[in-house]
């Protein structure tokens, strides 16, 4: 499948609090950081400056969970992973 199309943050964060339980995440000027148990992710893109819900590409979402180890649970949680 390609990585085309994006993501409301919303969504990502609530995929994470269903398929990271414990997981935590700092802001950054340009980016997140997500940590996961022994994993950290440290390029989340922020999205826009000032948007309230920005969207996020498809390709770092899946760059995201497959680092995580957390790409079957996202899958059936965020319908573009598939």
């Amino acid at each position: 499948m390609s990585a085309a199309g994006t993501v409301p943050l919303k969504e990502i964060w609530a995929m994470l609090d269903r398929c990271a339980p414990g997981h935590r995440r700092k802001e950054r000027e340009h980016n997140w950081i997500v940590f996961y148990k022994d994993r950290t992710f440290p390029r989340l893109p922020r999205g826009g400056h000032g948007e309230k819900n920005p969207s996020i590409q498809v390709g770092h979402v899946k760059q995201m969970v497959r680092h995580l180890g957390i790409e079957e649970c996202a899958r059936q949680a965020i319908e573009r992973l598939r």
